[in-house]
């Protein structure tokens, strides 16, 4: 299994990266190709905000990264 990190919460996103049009990382045009990135969750009361939101790929500059100490204790069964 891969590891992926949580989109950002859709109230930090910009209306183009809510609708879909930019990567919700580093704003860039997906208008040649984009893979989701999750659901970004948001809620405004009782309105739901949450949506799913895309990114350029694996190799986005602004694209958060696994911490290496994360990995050491994953690859340790996980436990402290």
């Amino acid at each position: 299994m891969t590891w992926r990190p949580k989109p950002p919460s859709a109230h930090h996103l910009t209306r183009a990266q809510y609708d879909g049009w930019r990567c919700c990382w580093c704003h860039a045009d997906l208008t040649n190709g984009a893979r989701s990135a999750g659901r970004a969750e948001g809620s405004l009361g009782v309105h739901d905000l949450s949506i799913e939101v895309y990114e350029c790929g694996p190799r986005c500059p602004e694209r958060p990264r696994r911490q290496r100490r994360a990995l050491e204790n994953d690859q340790s069964g996980g436990t402290q």
